[in-house]
């Protein structure tokens, strides 16, 4: 009798066991699989996003005229309804779609008025990125910037190093976009480098690029945004800051 109470209270442990694995599988076959495991994640980054904010979603949005811009917004980039990754600017700010189409456009313009060749609309971008440690705007760009501009250069832009080598035209964009983030003003040398080999118009739209793109490292500094592991490659500088 004392051997069947035993063996009963085994198979009762075993199956309690059995059913917290099964729970505990079931769990993890639900959870979004990010490349990232959600064990390294703090408590307030949602795993389908790698940031602060969830996946934008149509039916959470209350107006009509809300959902007419998601609609459109998800038209010309579909790639912000994928179920998982690293949200990126414009799913972040498709939280307020209106706003987000805004951005966009203004991006447009950006891009396609300024007249700007674009390694130099490139250029502008991986600067303000890399001064503004936006990790995930350097991985959009820099796989391009390469083509565009050389190994080298975009080496001496990650590592902040002197430039050397470059053309004339990239060096000021450089300093410029530098003297932007680092000082309390860009100097008078550097502004009329600028004008002198942009012109006016294109210097104006360098400085519009560099502040966009400022903006969005900013946001998403406050959204924690994250890279997946297979895309980062981090910033030197910002590894031994973060390790101290």
């Amino acid at each position: 009798m004392k051997a069947l109470r035993l063996s009963l209270l085994m198979m009762g442990i075993g199956s309690a066991f059995l059913a917290g694995y099964g729970f505990r599988s079931a769990s993890a076959q639900q959870r979004p699989d990010t490349g990232q495991s959600t064990g390294n994640l703090p408590a307030d980054i949602y795993p389908e996003s790698l940031c602060r904010l969830p996946r934008p979603r149509r039916e959470d949005l209350t107006t009509d005229a809300e959902k007419q811009a998601f609609d459109r917004l998800v038209a010309l980039t579909p790639q912000v309804l994928v179920p998982k990754g690293s949200l990126g600017a414009t799913g972040i700010r498709m939280q307020i779609p209106e706003l987000a189409e805004g951005y966009r456009n203004l991006f447009m313009l950006l891009r396609e008025k300024g007249g700007l060749e674009p390694k130099y609309f490139t250029l502008a971008v991986l600067v303000a990125a890399r001064e503004s440690d936006d990790e995930y705007e350097w991985s959009e760009y820099e796989p391009n910037a390469v083509k565009l501009l050389s190994r080298d250069l975009v080496e001496m832009i990650r590592n902040k190093q002197e430039i050397k080598g470059a053309g004339e035209k990239e060096e000021a964009l450089i300093r410029l976009g530098r003297e932007m983030h680092r000082g309390p003003k860009v100097t008078s040398k550097t502004y009329s480098d600028m004008e002198r080999l942009f012109g006016r118009k294109q210097t104006l739209d360098i400085v519009l690029i560099i502040g966009f793109y400022e903006g969005s490292g900013l946001m998403f500094r406050a959204y924690d945004h994250r890279l997946p592991p297979e895309k980062k490659r981090p910033f030197p500088d910002v590894v031994a800051m973060e390790s101290k």
